[in-house]
């Protein structure tokens, strides 16, 4: 029956097989190769996808990368990741991503050659990520990709992956340019490539295979690289990402700052935080748990006191930027309207983070 099921799919033209019909041949697939030895399974796969289905295997076609990873996705869902990381070396002699990755990495610049990059990352994607459903797979894939490349070169094949797009190309300068309004919320865009990104270092989490590599420092240490890719990103869109990737690595950032005495950096990105949580009170109980558990490692009372003098100067040189905008003999009246309702969520921000600040500093005292 399933030889039969085989044999009707591989003679009927892909533009009248059903939809999914490539994942239905992929679990097949499986089913059928379970007991064999893993080498004869790669091999039989090798063959259906490149013989028997005659799809691309050059990644020039972004429709047979997509029927490659559904098909793969399936016929590999319930391997081990062992067993997975060694299916990608094997396909890899077909499509060829780890030689355009050092492709890129000879690159001089981003962006230069935007052909080379959306290959990389329609193949990686399509292929290793999106249609495989197991988070331990996908985690496992990444790190296979990250592996043994120097940390710059991780973050920006993160940011490559994972980061936004424009124009069918990666938009390298998305994050270092000015918003002129962070109490809108993202656009849709926007928002996807905050979630791709937090996919990325989440996923690592979830792979034994990738946690032997990837503990709470080095992801701080990937993230503070990724920040950085091509050039600094505004900390409207630091905050706004890590929302986005969870209160965990949000609390390792402030008790970095808080460690090291990166005082001021840490009072920007509370004041960051508060901007893009627009009033939300789910995001500004996330601040606040990792406000707390930052200033639980501060046992120096001095520490604390500094972390709040530098939140009162952020929140007072964005209050004074407001305030000289307001002032403006130019200013319409629909930007006088919105800028006070700014003005008023600062100060509501402000008073309450403060508020909380200075209680949780006198509860410790006592």
């Amino acid at each position: 029956m399933g030889t039969r099921y085989i044999q009707f799919v591989l003679h009927i033209t892909p533009d009248r097989r059903r939809s999914g019909a490539w994942e239905n041949l992929g679990r097949l697939y499986g089913l059928m190769t379970s007991l064999l030895p893993l080498v004869r399974r790669i091999q039989m796969i090798k063959e259906v996808l490149f013989n028997k289905l005659n799809l691309s295997d050059d990644g020039s076609c972004m429709e047979d990368l997509s029927r490659i990873g559904r098909f793969f996705g399936e016929a590999t869902r319930h391997w081990s990741e062992r067993e997975i990381a060694w299916a990608f070396s094997q396909l890899d002699s077909h499509l060829q991503l780890q030689k355009k990755v050092d492709r890129f990495y000879s690159c001089e610049h981003v962006g230069v050659e935007a052909q080379l990059e959306q290959s990389i990352r329609s193949c990686f994607r399509l292929v290793y990520f999106d249609s495989i459903r197991l988070y331990a797979h996908r985690g496992c894939l990444l790190n296979v990709i990250l592996y043994k490349q120097p940390i710059w070169f991780q973050a920006r094949l993160i940011y490559l992956l994972f980061g936004p797009m424009s124009l069918n190309k990666i938009d390298w300068e998305k994050f270092s340019r000015d918003r002129s309004d962070f109490l809108i919320y993202p656009n849709v865009d926007e928002e996807q490539a905050y979630f791709d990104l937090s996919r990325a270092f989440n996923v690592l989490n979830r792979s034994v295979h990738a946690q032997k590599a990837w503990n709470s420092n080095s992801k701080l240490a990937l993230l503070n690289e990724l920040l950085a890719q091509p050039v600094s990103w505004k900390s409207e869109y630091v905050a706004e990402l890590l929302f986005y990737c969870g209160r965990e690595l949000l609390t390792n950032v402030l008790i970095a700052f808080a460690m090291k005495n990166y005082h001021k950096e840490y009072a920007q990105l509370i004041q960051s935080l508060c901007l893009v949580a627009r009033q939300r009170k789910a995001y500004y109980e996330i601040i606040q748990m990792a406000v707390e558990d930052s200033f639980e490692r501060c046992t120096i009372i001095a520490q604390r006191n500094s972390i709040i003098i530098h939140l009162q100067n952020a929140f007072r040189c964005v209050t004074r930027n407001v305030i000289a905008v307001l002032a403006s003999s130019t200013i319409t009246p629909a930007d006088q309207l919105h800028y006070l309702q700014q003005l008023e969520a600062l100060d509501a921000q402000k008073a309450a983070l403060i508020s909380f600040l200075l209680t949780n500093q006198i509860n410790q005292n006592n």
